[in-house]
C-alpha cells in the first residue's frame, strides 16, 4: 500500500481531529527578529500613514513629567504617533487583529500583514484610536488579545498609536532620526509634513513642496514594454521637489552624548533645504490569471492593474543649488543626495538595496519579509520584480536622453554647431556644458549594486537596450551619438581638431562609464583613419606637425602595425607649409651639433623647428629619414660660389667642418679632402690659397711663408691638417741649413725643434731619437788642465743619442752617471726639457741601476746615497716596475751591518732571529715592507727550519715555541697534522734530552699520579699554546687510558695507592667516550680479556642474621675493591642473589654498569638459576583466601600509572586476578651460580609457581613476609625491576584503602568498574513454541535468564532435564530448559556438548563448594559445570597429599581439547569416570602420614580412555607426589 492510501485512511477517520496551536508571543518575537533595521516602528507607521493618504504626521516622545522635563537625557516612557489620514474602516480594524494577512489593496505597500506588529518591539500593550473608535491589545500568557470599542475622542481627524515603552529609553539621536525621516518623506506619495516633539517642544520639522509636473516626450525609438510585456510605460512626468528641515542642534558641537545633558532650551536651530527632481513613470500592468493567483497566494494581494515608478535624482543646477552658501549640504539630506554614490530602492521607505546608479528608485516592488531588500529568490516574485526593474532602466534612459536634448538645444543657442572647440570666447560656456553633461552621465553610470548585484545588472541592461537609437553623449562638437564620438588620446590632442572626442572633464568624471562603453564596443578610441581624415581636411601648422610626428612615433612604438598603403597616405597627406611640400619629400633631418640651423641646407631636409623636439633615432626608425651627414652637406656647400671669394663664408664653412671632423670615418674625411683640396678656400695673409700652398700660423721660421688667417686658428686646425696645410718646414731642409752654417749649436736646435714638436710627424721624431745629436758633459776637471793656450787643440765633440744620457742634475753627477752637456740652468718643465725627455733623455736612474748603486761592491758613500734616493723616490718612480720576487740584487742591510740581503732573504720582525733568520736593519723596518720584505718567514720556511734544526736546549726551545705561538695563524691543518708527528720537543728523561712528538706528551697539571706512565711538559703559557695546537693535550685521551689499563692496570692501581675514586675516574672517562674507543676492535678485545675493571665485594658474613645484626648495630659491611676481568664480574641487578652469593660486582654507578655490560659482564639475575620447592601440605586457608581476595581487589591499583613501558610488562592485570593463593608449610629455594656452579639454599616465605596447565599459584607459608610476596609478584609482572617497584606494590598491598584514599590516591576512580547494560525482554506465553524453534545465542539466553519464564517443553524433551542435572548438578535448570528449547533434533547430545564447555550459569555457586578447597573467586564466573566438578574432585587429592618439588606434566602429554573431537556423554560414562576417581582418591589416602618428599612413593594416574576428562586443557597426566 502507498503512503497516499495511508494518508486517506487517516483523513477519512472522523475522530482525532485537533487544532494546531500557535504561541503568538514567540511568533511575533520571531517575526520582529527579522526586522533588524533602526526606527523600524516609525518606518511601518509612516508607510501606513501614506497609504491612508495622510499629509501630516506627528511623533511625540513623552517623559515621566512632560511639563517639567527639559533635558534630552530624561528617559522616554511613552511614544505617540499621529497622522491625519482617513480613519480606520471596519475592515482595517479587523485586519489589525490578524497576523500575516496583509492589505489586499494592490495600490497599498503593505504585503505581509506584519508591519503593525513592529509596535511590539518597543511596547507590550499598544493602543490605537481612530475615528471615535479604539483598540487595546493585551497579553494573557503567550496569547495576544484585543478589545475594540467607542471612545470619547474629540479630535477624530487624527489616527493615534499609543506605545508605552517596555523599558525607558533615551530620545533618539536628533541627526540620525532626522535623516531617517527625510529619507522616508522623499518618496511618500501623500505625506507633506513630519513633526517630532520632545514633550511639547518641537525638535524636528520636515516639509515637502512639489512643483507642477512636466510631461516628457517619449521618443518612438524607445521600447516601453518590459521583456515579458508585463509592464507598459505609458507616460512620464517630472517635477521639482523642495525638502525643508528645521531641527535642533547642539550649541557647541560637543562630543557625543554630552548634548543630552543640556536643557533643550539651549539648543540652536538649523534650517536647510535641498532641491530634487522626481520623475514618475505611469505603468499599465498586465499579467496572466495564473501569475496573478500565485502572487496573491504569496503576498495576499493581486497585482495592480496600474502602478507608478519614480526616480529621484538631482540635475546639475539642483545639485549646485542645494545646501548653504558654501554649498555644504545638511547631513540630514545626505542619503537623499547620493551623488556620486549609489541611490537606494524605496518601497515607501528606503531599503538596503542600492540601484547601481546615482538615483533613488521608488517602485511597488515586492520586498523580502524583513523588507530590507528585493525578493529575487521566489520564482514568481523574481519575475515580477525583474520586470519592474527593467522599467526602471527604461525610465533612466528616458531621463538621460531628455537631459541630452536640453543640452543640445542650449548648445545650439549659446555656441552653435560651427564654432571651433578651442575658441577662447566660448571656453567658459563650454566648460559649463561639459560639467552638466558629465553630471548627467555620471548619474546613470551603473556600478555593482549591493547587496544583490543582479538588481543593478537588470536595470543597466535595459538602460542600454531599450532604444533603437544610439546613446547620446556630449563631445567636443556638441551632443552626438556615442558611435560618432571618439575617446580622446592625449597624444593626439595637439593636432586633432575636427574629429569629435569626449571632453577631458567628462572623461575624468565618467571614467567608469567609458571603460564599460569601450568593453561594450559602444565607443572607440581615435584611430589612424581618424588621423588621416584630419590631415585630409586641413593643413597643419608647424606646432601641430610636431605633435603629429610625436603621436606617430608613439603609435608605432607601441607595436601598432601599419601597412605600406596607410604609411604612404600618411606621408602624402601631411603637409609642411603648403600642399606641395609633404612629408614624403623629406629625406634628411638636421643635427645641430653637426650642422647649425642658420646655414644653407638642402630642401629635402626637415625644418629644424619641427625636428628639434624629436629624437633622431625615432625619425630614422619610423620615417626612414636619416641625419644630414657632414659629407652630404659638404657636397651641397662646396658648390656655393662664396666659398672661394668670401673669407668670412669660407671661415664659417671650415669651422663647421672642423667641429665634427673627428667624428666621421676616414672614408668621409677623404671625400671632404677631395672636395676642397683644389678649391682656393683657405684664407691666408697673402689671399685665398689652395690648402697645399698654405702654412699654419706658427710656422715662422721664414717670414715669406703664406700662413693661414682665422679668427680662431686652433678651431680649424684639424680641417686644415686634413686638407694639407703645412705645419713645419721639412726636417731635411733644416739640417741642410744648419750644416751649411758649420759646427751648429745643439742648444739652438733643441729650442726650435721643441717649438715645432707638435707638428713633427712620428717618423721624424723617431729619426731624432736614434740620431746622435747631443754631447755629454765632461766630468773630469783635470783633462787638458796643464796645456797652454798655444798647444790647446779644439776638443772633438762626441755626440750621443738622448736615451744614453741623464738630465744634468747634481745628484746624477754625484752618482757618476753620463749627463747631457747643458749650458745654463736645466728645467724639465720648459719646452726644450719636455722635448728632450720625449726623445729619451733619462730623468732618473733605472731600477736596476739604482739597486746596483745601493749594493756592494759600490762605494759605501754612494751606496748610502743611492739607497736613500731609492727609498725616497720609490712610490713615485719605481713602485710600478718593482717586483720583489724578481729582484736578485742584495741591497738591503741587515741587523748585522756586514750582511746585505735580497727582499726575499730577510724579514722585518727581529723575533724571527731566534730561528736563525736574517732581520732587516732596524732603520729600515718601517720602509722594508713596501720593498716586498715580509714581517715574518712563511709557514714553509718555519716548518723547514723546525724540521732541519730542532733545538736540543729546553730554554732555546721555549723561545722558539713562544715565537711560533705568535705565528699560529699562518699554519693550516695540514701543517698541524705534520707537526703532530714531528719529533721536535726536547724532554729530559733521566738527565738526557730526547726529542718527542706532540702526540706523545701532555701538559703538566695537578694530577701527579700518571707521571710514570705519560710524558708531561711545561714550556710556559705562551709556548704551550703553540704546542697545544700541534697536538699536545692537557691529559691523556680515553683511548690512551684504555691502552694504559690493558698494559699496566695493576701497576697503575698500585701507583695510585689503591685509590678507588682515582681509578673510577679513569673508568668513567673510558665509559663516557666508549663509542670512540669501540672503533678499535682489537683494543676492545684486549679490554675484555685483561683484568682492568674495578670490582667490589662485600666483606663479612653472608648469612642474613649477620647482615641484620650489622645493620642493627651500625656496623655496615665494608666494600673490598680489586681488579678483575669482565668475565669474573657481575651486574648487580638482583639484591637477593647478591646477598646469597656476594660475588664480584660492578660499582654502584649507572655509568659503570653500562661500561661493564659492553665489556662482557653478565647479569647476576640471568646468571643464577633459582629452583623453588614448596614443602608440606598445600591447602587453602582463610589467610590465603583473604590474600587472594586482596590481590584481586587491588589488581587495578598495581597497574595504575606504571613507570615501566608496556614492552616491559610480562603479565597483565588479568593474570594477577587469576593468581591463586595457597598455603604451604615451608618453601625452600635453591640458587645455582652458573659461572662457578656454586649452590646456595635458603628458606623463603612465598613463591609463585606455574603448573603444566599454565595456571600460576602463589604459595605462602603460614607467616609470610609481605615484602617477599610483593617481590614475587613484581618478578612475574616485569621483565626487569627495581627495589622501588617492590616497595610500591608492598605499600598498595598492605595499606588500607581508606588510608590510600585519604592520602590522595585515586582509589575510587581506579577500582570503579564499568557497569554492563542489562537487557530485559518480555515474552508472552504464546511465543514459547516459536522460541523453541529459534536458534538463540548463548549470550542472549544468559542476559534474559533472570527475567524470562521457564519455557514449556514437550514431555519427552522435559525428561532430559533430570539426566542433564545429574551430569551438571550446579547448572541452572532454567538454563538447561532454554538450551533444550533451542535444539531441533538430538536434543540431549547437543546440550551436553554445550554444557561441557563449562561456560554456563551456576545456581548458588557457594553451596557447591564441598569440604575441599574453594574455587578461585576471580574465575567463579567462567568455570562451571562438569569440568569444574572433575577439578573439584582433583583438588582435594592435591590438598591432602604431600606436594613435592613442583607440578609437572609427563612426557606422555596429549593434545589439548581444542584439537579434539567431542565425545557423546551418557550417565554410564559419567559413572565410570567417578569410579576411577574414587579409586585414585583411595590410593592417595593410604600414605597420608608419611614423610615429606618421599620420591619412592609416586603413583601415576593415567586418564581413562573412555571418559571425557580430556575436555580439560592440560589435564592429560597428573603427578601426585606424597
Amino acid at each position: 500500500m502507498s503512503l497516499d492510501t495511508f494518508r486517506n485512511q487517516v483523513l477519512s477517520n472522523s475522530d482525532g481531529e485537533e487544532r494546531v496551536e500557535v504561541n503568538q508571543r514567540h511568533l511575533i518575537d520571531k517575526i520582529l527578529a527579522r526586522y533588524s533595521a533602526e526606527f523600524v516602528v516609525f518606518r511601518e507607521l509612516m508607510q501606513n500613514s501614506d497609504d491612508a493618504k495622510a499629509s501630516s504626521v506627528q511623533i511625540v516622545f513623552e517623559t515621566e513629567n512632560p511639563s517639567t522635563d527639559k533635558y534630552l537625557k530624561d528617559k522616554i516612557l511613552r511614544i505617540l504617533f499621529k497622522n491625519n489620514g482617513f480613519a480606520f474602516r471596519p475592515e482595517d480594524w479587523n485586519r489589525l487583529k490578524k497576523i500575516a494577512e496583509g492589505n489586499p489593496d494592490e495600490q497599498k505597500i503593505g504585503a505581509f500583514g506584519v508591519g503593525f506588529y513592529s509596535l511590539f518591539s518597543v511596547c507590550e500593550n499598544p493602543f490605537v484610536s481612530s475615528g471615535g473608535q479604539g483598540m487595546a491589545f493585551y497579553w494573557r500568557g503567550d496569547q495576544l488579545f484585543a478589545k475594540r470599542g467607542p471612545i470619547d475622542d474629540k479630535d477624530q481627524d487624527w489616527t493615534t498609536f499609543l506605545m508605552d515603552v517596555r523599558e525607558p529609553e533615551e530620545f533618539p539621536n536628533i541627526e540620525e532620526f532626522a535623516r531617517f525621516l527625510a529619507n522616508s518623506l522623499g518618496f511618500t506619495g501623500n505625506l507633506r509634513e513630519i513633526s517630532v516633539y520632545f514633550n511639547s517642544t518641537i525638535v524636528i520639522q520636515l516639509s515637502k513642496r512639489m512643483q507642477e509636473p512636466r510631461n516628457m516626450n517619449i521618443a518612438s525609438a524607445f521600447d516601453t514594454y518590459s521583456p515579458q510585456k508585463m509592464f507598459h510605460l505609458t507616460s512620464v512626468d517630472v517635477r521639482g521637489v523642495q525638502l525643508d528641515v528645521k531641527r535642533l542642534i547642539d550649541p557647541s558641537n560637543i562630543i557625543t552624548k554630552q548634548w543630552r545633558l543640556l536643557p533643550i532650551t539651549n539648543f540652536q536651530t538649523e534650517a536647510a533645504s535641498i532641491f530634487l527632481r522626481v520623475a514618475s513613470g505611469n505603468l499599465n500592468v498586465k499579467v496572466s490569471n495564473a501569475f496573478s493567483l500565485e502572487m496573491e497566494r504569496t503576498t495576499k494581494k493581486k497585482p495592480p492593474s496600474k502602478t507608478t515608478i519614480q526616480m529621484i535624482f538631482t540635475g546639475f543646477d539642483e545639485h549646485n543649488s542645494s545646501g548653504d552658501s558654501n554649498r555644504k549640504i545638511s547631513s540630514v539630506f545626505k542619503d537623499l543626495l547620493p551623488y556620486p554614490e549609489q541611490g537606494r530602492i524605496y518601497i515607501g521607505f528606503p531599503t538596503h538595496q542600492t540601484t547601481g546608479c546615482c538615483s533613488h528608485l521608488a517602485a511597488r516592488v515586492i520586498p523580502t519579509v524583513e523588507r530590507e531588500s528585493i525578493d529575487l529568490v521566489d520564482k514568481t516574485l523574481a519575475i515580477y520584480n525583474s520586470e519592474m526593474l527593467c522599467l526602471a532602466g527604461i525610465l533612466c534612459r528616458i531621463l538621460y536622453e531628455d537631459e541630452m536634448a536640453q543640452i543640445t538645444r542650449l548648445y545650439n543657442e549659446m555656441i552653435g554647431p560651427n564654432v571651433k572647440a578651442n575658441e577662447e570666447d566660448t571656453k567658459p560656456v563650454r566648460e559649463w556644458f561639459e560639467n552638466r553633461a558629465a553630471h548627467a552621465l555620471a548619474h546613470f553610470t551603473f556600478k555593482p549594486s549591493t547587496p544583490n548585484k543582479q538588481v543593478g545588472k537588470i536595470t543597466e541592461l535595459q538602460f542600454f537596450s531599450c532604444s533603437r537609437q544610439t546613446l547620446s553623449i556630449f563631445s567636443s562638437n556638441g551632443v552626438l551619438p556615442i558611435s560618432n564620438v571618439r575617446l580622446p588620446n592625449p597624444e593626439m590632442a595637439g593636432f586633432i581638431k575636427s574629429v569629435p572626442v569626449v571632453p577631458k572633464v567628462i572623461l575624468e568624471q565618467c571614467d567608469a562609464f567609458f571603460k564599460k562603453a569601450k568593453d561594450m564596443r559602444l565607443i572607440e578610441e581615435l584611430t589612424l583613419q581618424d588621423v588621416l581624415h584630419e590631415l585630409k581636411n586641413r593643413i597643419l601648422s608647424e606646432n601641430e606637425t610636431v605633435e603629429l610626428l610625436k603621436w606617430w612615433i608613439s603609435y608605432r612604438s607601441k607595436g601598432n602595425n601599419v601597412n605600406q598603403m596607410e604609411f604612404s597616405q600618411f606621408m602624402q597627406l601631411a603637409c609642411i607649409g603648403n600642399k606641395s611640400r609633404t612629408l614624403s619629400t623629406i629625406r634628411y633631418f638636421l643635427n645641430p651639433s653637426v650642422i647649425p640651423p642658420d646655414v644653407d641646407i638642402p630642401v629635402e631636409v626637415l625644418p629644424y623647428t619641427i625636428s628639434k623636439p624629436l629624437k633622431n633615432q625615432d625619425l630614422e626608425k619610423w620615417f626612414k629619414w636619416s641625419e644630414l651627414s657632414l659629407v652630404n652637406w659638404a657636397k651641397f656647400i662646396v658648390e656655393k660660389p662664396d666659398l672661394e671669394v668670401s673669407p668670412p663664408f669660407a671661415e664659417k664653412v671650415h669651422n663647421i667642418l672642423a667641429r665634427s671632423l673627428n667624428n666621421i670615418s676616414q672614408t668621409d674625411k677623404e671625400i671632404i679632402r677631395r672636395l676642397f683640396v683644389q678649391k682656393k678656400c683657405v684664407p691666408t695673409k697673402f689671399g685665398m690659397k689652395i690648402p697645399d700652398e698654405a702654412y699654419f700660423q706658427n710656422v715662422n721660421l721664414f717670414p715669406d711663408l703664406p700662413t693661414i688667417e682665422f679668427q680662431k686658428p686652433q678651431s680649424v686646425q684639424n680641417i686644415m691638417q686634413l686638407l694639407g696645410v703645412r705645419k713645419v718646414v721639412e726636417l731635411q731642409l733644416i739640417f741642410d741649413r744648419l750644416v751649411s752654417q758649420g759646427n751648429w749649436d745643439h742648444m739652438q736646435l733643441a729650442k726650435y725643434l721643441s717649438s715645432m714638436s707638435s707638428n713633427l710627424k712620428d717618423i721624424e721624431k723617431e729619426r731624432l731619437k736614434v740620431t746622435p745629436i747631443w754631447p755629454r758633459e765632461d766630468l773630469d776637471p783635470r783633462s787638458n788642465k796643464n796645456e797652454s793656450d798655444e798647444t790647446k787643440q779644439k776638443p772633438k765633440i762626441h755626440r750621443f743619442v738622448a736615451g744614453d744620457l741623464y738630465a744634468p742634475l747634481t745628484l746624477h753627477r754625484e752618482f757618476g752617471l753620463p749627463i747631457l752637456d747643458w749650458k745654463g740652468k736645466w728645467a724639465r718643465n720648459t719646452q726644450e726639457g719636455k722635448f728632450l725627455i720625449e726623445l729619451g733623455l733619462q730623468e732618473y736612474p733605472t731600477l736596476r741601476k739604482i739597486l746596483e748603486l745601493a749594493a756592494p761592491p759600490t762605494d759605501l758613500k754612494i751606496r748610502s746615497k743611492a739607497l736613500k734616493y731609492f727609498i725616497e723616490n720609490f712610490k713615485e718612480k719605481y713602485s710600478k716596475v718593482y717586483n720583489s720576487s724578481e729582484i736578485n740584487i742584495a741591497f738591503l742591510p741587515c741587523s748585522d751591518p756586514s750582511i746585505y740581503a735580497k727582499p726575499s732573504e730577510c724579514f722585518i720582525n727581529p723575533e724571527c732571529m731566534v730561528m736563525k733568520f736574517q732581520a732587516v736593519h732596524q732603520d729600515l723596518r718601517f720602509q722594508a715592507e713596501q720593498f716586498g720584505v715580509r714581517q715574518h718567514p712563511s709557514r714553509d720556511k718555519l716548518l723547514n727550519r723546525l724540521i732541519e734544526n730542532p733545538s736540543q736546549d729546553e730554554n732555546k726551545a721555549r723561545e722558539i715555541f713562544e715565537y711560533l705561538a705568535s705565528r699560529q695563524g699562518d699554519f693550516n691543518q695540514f701543517d698541524w697534522n705534520k707537526l703532530a708527528g714531528l719529533k721536535f720537543i726536547p724532554i729530559r728523561s733521566k738527565n738526557v734530552i730526547v726529542l718527542t712528538n706532540p702526540r706523545s706528551c701532555f701538559f703538566k697539571g695537578q694530577e701527579e699520579s700518571y707521571h710514570d706512565f705519560f710524558s708531561y711538559i711545561d714550556f710556559g703559557s705562551k709556548a704551550n699554546k703553540f704546542l697545544q695546537a700541534c697536538g699536545v693535550k692537557d691529559e691523556p685521551s680515553p683511548i690512551e687510558f684504555a691502552e694504559l689499563l690493558v698494559k699496566s692496570s695493576h701497576k697503575l692501581w698500585n701507583s695510585i695507592g689503591d685509590n678507588v675514586e682515582k681509578y673510577l675516574n679513569v673508568l668513567r672517562r673510558i665509559a663516557i667516550n666508549f663509542n670512540v674507543i669501540s672503533r678499535n676492535s682489537q683494543l676492545i678485545a684486549e679490554m675484555k680479556r685483561a683484568p682492568i675493571l674495578l670490582a667490589v665485594k662485600k666483606r663479612g658474613s653472608n648469612s642474613d642474621r649477620d647482615s641484620v645484626n650489622k645493620m642493627e648495630y651500625g656496623n655496615e659491611e665494608a666494600d673490598h675493591y680489586c681488579l678483575a676481568s669482565a668475565k669474573d664480574i657481575f651486574i648487580n641487578d638482583d639484591t637477593i642473589y647478591h646477598q646469597v652469593f656476594n660475588p664480584l660486582t660492578v660499582p654502584d654507578e649507572d655509568t659503570m654498569e653500562s661500561l661493564y655490560k659492553k665489556l662482557g659482564c653478565k647479569s647476576l639475575r640471568e646468571s643464577v638459576t633459582e629452583t623453588v620447592t614448596p614443602i608440606g601440605v598445600m591447602r587453602e586457608t582463610d589467610n590465603s583466601r583473604n590474600l587472594q581476595a586482596k590481590i584481586v581487589e587491588r589488581a587495578r591499583l598495581f597497574y595504575f600509572d606504571l613507570d615501566h613501558p608496556k614492552i616491559e610488562i610480562k603479565k597483565d592485570e588479568e593474570w594477577l586476578k587469576k593468581l591463586k593463593v595457597r598455603e604451604i608449610d615451608q618453601i625452600q629455594t635453591n640458587y645455582l651460580l652458573e659461572t662457578t656452579n656454586e649452590i646456595k639454599k635458603e628458606l623463603t616465605t612465598c613463591c609463585i609457581l606455574q603448573d603444566k596447565w599454565k595456571t600460576s599459584t602463589l604459595f605462602v607459608t603460614p607467616d609470610p613476609d609481605s615484602l617477599d610476596i610483593s617481590q614475587q609478584i613484581v618478578k612475574n609482572i616485569y621483565k626487569s625491576h627495581k627495589w622501588k617497584d617492590i616497595s610500591h606494590l608492598n605499600m598498595l598491598l598492605t595499606t588500607q584503602l581508606l588510608s590510600l584514599k585519604r592520602k590522595g590516591y585515586p582509589v575510587d576512580r581506579i577500582l570503579r568498574q564499568p557497569k554492563l547494560p542489562r537487557v530485559v525482554e518480555k515474552y508472552d506465553q504464546k511465543m514459547v513454541n516459536k522460541e523453541n524453534e529459534e536458534n538463540l545465542s548463548l549470550d542472549t539466553i544468559k542476559n534474559n535468564l533472570s527475567s524470562s519464564p521457564s519455557p514449556v517443553l514437550a514431555p519427552q524433551i522435559e525428561s532430559y532435564v533430570p539426566k542433564l542435572r545429574e551430569m551438571f548438578p550446579d547448572c541452572d535448570p532454567n538454563y538447561i530448559r532454554q538450551c533444550l528449547a533451542q535444539q531441533k533434533q538430538d536434543h540431549l547430545n547437543n546440550v551436553v556438548n554445550i554444557l561441557i564447555e563449562g561456560n554456563y550459569p551456576k545456581i548458588n555457586p557457594k553451596s557447591q563448594q564441598s569440604s575441599s578447597i574453594s574455587t578461585d573467586s576471580n574465575n567463579s564466573n567462567k568455570k562451571f559445570g562438569f569440568l569444574e566438578k572433575v577439578k573439584d574432585i582433583i583438588k582435594p587429592i592435591q590438598a591432602n597429599g604431600n606436594v613435592g618439588t613442583s607440578i609437572s606434566t609427563t612426557s606422555n602429554s596429549i593434545e589439548s581439547y581444542t584439537n579434539k573431537k567431542p565425545t557423546n556423554i551418557t550417565p554410564e560414562t559419567t559413572r565410570n569416570l567417578k569410579n576411577s576417581l574414587r579409586e585414585a582418591v583411595k590410593s592417595c589416602h593410604s600414605n597420608s602420614g608419611s614423610a615429606i618428599d618421599n620420591q619412592a612413593s609416586v603413583n601415576i594416574v593415567n586418564e581413562s580412555q573412555t571418559s571425557y576428562c580430556d575436555v580439560i586443557p592440560g589435564m592429560s597426566n597428573i603427578i601426585l607426589t606424597f
